[in-house]
């Protein structure tokens, strides 16, 4: 017998290796060997180094499964690989060279008992290879993990953003080329607006015809278009007159014409992409336009057709949604939709407003309005959101700019503004706001906005969201149309009332500079406080809060005691049995005489 691959069942810790034979002499009896060199030139290319062979009678005749391993086995799934397969894309579920996919990014295998997982792993392929003889998975799986197998057969692929919606039927979109990327958007406003804020310059964008065809089942690879023609086929297939849109985008011009697939998959649709390049109608080597002969754009439509869907050959790519609804939740979070039609009016853009407006455009809060009149210096930028490269503008503007450019499927707006200044003037983006927030930590400002709320009857809600020294205790406070308004917490300074820690050093450090003082705290105990706020405005935007609502973070009791910190006797009383802290209270909150 030839020997094993060099070194590798050396390496491997002998334990593990009597073990994992073992189990193969119970599952096989004798009839399993090695793998030797010449067995492992088959896997080139793979981590594989070694692994052992069995002989499994199946239904329809004997077949040899491999048992893959690299040096870091069992810490290191095995992974199993059929010997007699058949040419790629013929079988789901088994690659170009056999190897077998068994198993998601999720998997967790139990390294401690690897012969067990072996075992396992050897009925799960055995099993599989069974039902695909059998024949009744192959189109299912290969029609449900589209995406998966079309990945498989690409050729010159680029890629391709897509801001569709995957439903409907069969349209003309529109798409934008740039050397290495195509971007497809409905329609060419929303496609320039999404390129503006991306790139986040304002310039032409040069726009052409695509289009996206719907499909009530995915195809088969037998399907997958490799010549022009094969698109026309599949066009016949799509849901509305695919034709009939394929015929809508072809012209004269050269640019290359982009066709998206669109099709159901088992966790909801998929979407591929065929190019065709126009300027090389008749076939690659031949290199005739699609307009020879006629005299640019008067070339019979009927004629474009039957050149540019020809012999040559189309490339495959797959397409990367970065629709909104497929960012914030992959099409399954069903706060999505109610999220990003929310409009927010965030005040102060500090080291609580940075995070909680990054937080929210993460949920998917469709706009948002940052105010904030300060410059972000050095000193803000070990709990600021933004860094370095940002020091010396306006801490608003600048979020704005940049978050923009990271969500362009939102709208993010900065105001370089004091909050009373707004109020003041009450511009249409601020009462049209779903919800105001306030995390200015100026008691003054705070004022102002409760008081305009009350001008307003308390149609909107607003939350109010501050750090007591050193991060021991943070407060979010949403005032909605029932219950107290924020009078009822504060005194006339705009200062909480209820205070849940004490330090022995004071409230606020001072700089060596007349008038710069700050609050003591780092970013990370000032995470939960951020945390605070964020839930507690999602709940106001998602309609879970019937009236006042008051949210109390209170840090570990450890963090009190590295500060000399305590907890006020009205702080002992909300905590109760919660001794040790680390958690978040709801206190009810107070009504107030003045609603």
């Amino acid at each position: 017998m030839p020997k094993s691959s060099p070194s590798i069942f050396d390496e491997l810790d002998a334990d593990v290796v009597s073990a994992v034979e073992e189990g193969l002499a119970r599952w096989n009896g004798s009839d399993w060997r090695r793998l030797d060199a010449r067995d492992m030139a088959k896997y080139q290319g793979r981590l594989f180094e070694g692994g052992w062979r069995l002989r499994i009678i199946f239904s329809d005749g004997p077949k040899h499964l491999d048992v893959l391993v690299a040096r870091g086995f069992p810490f290191i799934s095995a992974r199993t690989a059929l010997l007699e397969h058949p040419p790629k894309l013929t079988w789901p579920h088994v690659e170009e060279d056999g190897v077998l996919c068994l198993f998601g990014n999720g998997l967790e295998l139990d390294e401690s008992d690897p012969a067990t997982v072996v075992e396992n792993l050897l009925a799960r392929s055995c099993r599989l290879v069974e039902e695909l003889i059998e024949g009744k998975i192959i189109d299912r799986d290969f029609r449900e993990e589209l995406l998966t197998y079309w990945a498989y057969d690409l050729y010159r692929p680029r890629r391709h953003y897509s801001l569709l919606r995957p439903d409907g039927n069969s349209r003309e979109i529109r798409a934008w080329n740039s050397q290495a990327l195509t971007v497809v958007a409905e329609n060419d406003d929303d496609l320039k607006n999404w390129l503006q804020k991306f790139v986040g310059v304002e310039r032409p964008f040069t726009t052409v015809p695509a289009a996206l065809l719907i499909f009530d089942k995915a195809p088969l690879p037998a399907e997958y278009p490799q010549r022009a023609r094969h698109v026309l086929d599949l066009a016949r297939l799509a849901r509305g007159d695919g034709i009939d849109i394929l015929g809508s985008i072809v012209s004269d011009s050269s640019h290359p014409l982009t066709v998206v697939i669109s099709a159901p998959g088992r966790a909801g649709p998929g979407l591929v992409v065929s190019t065709i390049d126009a300027g090389m109608a008749g076939g690659q080597h031949a290199g005739r336009r699609a307009s020879a002969g006629f005299r640019k754009n008067n070339t019979p439509k009927d004629i474009l057709i039957s050149r540019i869907f020809g012999a040559q050959k189309v490339a495959r790519s797959l397409v990367t949604r970065a629709d909104a609804n497929w960012i914030h939740g992959r099409g399954r979070d069903p706060r999505s939709e109610r999220l990003l039609e929310s409009k927010v009016v965030l005040f102060g853009c500090g080291s609580v407003g940075s995070f909680v407006a990054a937080t929210l455009l993460k949920a998917g809060v469709g706009t948002l309005h940052v105010v904030d009149p300060d410059k972000l210096e050095w000193p803000n930028v070990g709990r600021h959101y933004l860094g370095g490269q940002s020091v010396g503008l306006n801490k608003a503007s600048e979020f704005a700019k940049r978050s923009q450019a990271e969500f362009p499927h939102l709208k993010v707006f900065g105001h370089d503004s004091y909050a009373e200044s707004v109020l003041r003037e009450a511009p249409d983006w601020l009462s049209d706001a779903d919800l105001t927030i306030s995390t200015t930590g100026s008691g003054r400002a705070d004022k102002a906005l409760n008081e305009w709320q009350k001008l307003a009857a308390r149609s909107l809600p607003i939350v109010y969201g501050w750090t007591e020294p050193f991060a021991g205790a943070g407060h979010a406070v949403a005032i909605t149309g029932s219950g107290g308004c924020l009078s009822a917490g504060v005194n006339n300074l705009g200062l909480a009332t209820f205070e849940m820690t004490l330090w022995k050093q004071s409230a606020m450090m001072e700089e060596p500079a007349c008038g710069v003082h700050f609050a003591p705290y780092g970013p990370i105990e000032l995470s939960r406080v951020n945390d605070l706020v964020v839930e507690l405005s999602i709940d106001c935007l998602l309609g879970k809060l019937p009236s006042s609502t008051h949210r109390v973070w209170a840090a570990r009791q450890a963090h009190l005691d590295e500060f000399d910190g305590a907890w006020t006797v009205d702080g002992r009383k909300l905590l109760g049995a919660n001794t040790g802290g680390g958690c978040v209270i709801n206190r009810p909150w107070p009504r107030c005489s003045c609603c």
